[in-house]
């Protein structure tokens, strides 16, 4: 069972342990107001609660960090958040940090000093707008991690050079490759060189940003 220590009682924590109650996990909350942990115990039986300070150390140990598999750093002040994940991974030498950051202009500080995953609600719905205002027909699903490449949905417009072209005789950029498609009646398959490329086809490519302009004006304009 994995074990998951979270710092911080608010909002997104609630929603967090939420989610994760059909998964296998073993959840730890640490919050400094009482009354906040006492509303999730009452809504959560499963999750132990400790009233106290995420970025000391005592707390943390109290925690049993040195035995979770994640750190979340969820409060509202990016500061904690920080010191809290840098804490967790210089001292306690916990696999995965993930930090909530409030700025957006604090993320690039946050993966300088190696917190493993940031969340910004501001910079993630940002980054949806302006990728769909620029690119109507392709959807950035993932980054992967401390990689350049991203997971892109492609849908095939009616008017795409790629329809009736197999897979091998596409001239793709860079490292770009199709790695599965979904057929119109929603069947899905792994793609193979030969593949044919249809009509209302919907690629998942993984690619670099830098290519994304010959991606969709060769698939999806």
């Amino acid at each position: 069972m994995k074990r998951v220590v979270i710092m911080g009682g608010g909002k997104l924590a609630y929603y967090l342990i939420e989610s994760l109650q059909d998964v296998d996990v073993d959840i730890t909350l640490i919050e400094q107001i009482e009354a906040r942990g006492e509303h999730i115990v009452n809504r959560f039986d499963s999750v132990r609660v400790l009233t106290g300070d995420g970025t000391t150390i005592s707390t943390l140990e109290a925690a049993n960090l040195r035995d979770a598999d994640f750190y979340v750093a969820a409060t509202g002040r990016d500061e904690d958040n920080l010191v809290g994940c840098q804490i967790a991974k210089k001292y306690f030498n916990v696999k995965t940090t993930v930090a909530r950051v409030m700025n957006p202009k604090n993320i690039k500080m946050f993966k300088e000093l190696e917190v493993d995953l940031v969340y910004n609600s501001t910079q993630m719905l940002t980054d949806l707008i302006e990728h769909n205002i620029q690119y109507e027909g392709m959807q950035v699903v993932f980054n992967l991690r401390d990689t350049p490449n991203y997971i892109v949905e492609v849908h095939v417009s009616d008017d795409s050079k790629a329809i009736g072209m197999q897979l091998k005789d596409i001239d793709y950029p860079g490292t770009t490759r199709v790695v599965i498609i979904t057929r119109k009646d929603k069947t899905s398959l792994i793609p193979t060189g030969y593949t044919t490329i249809e009509r209302g086809d919907v690629l998942l490519v993984v690619t670099e940003e830098k290519y994304y302009d010959e991606i969709y004006n060769f698939l999806a304009r």
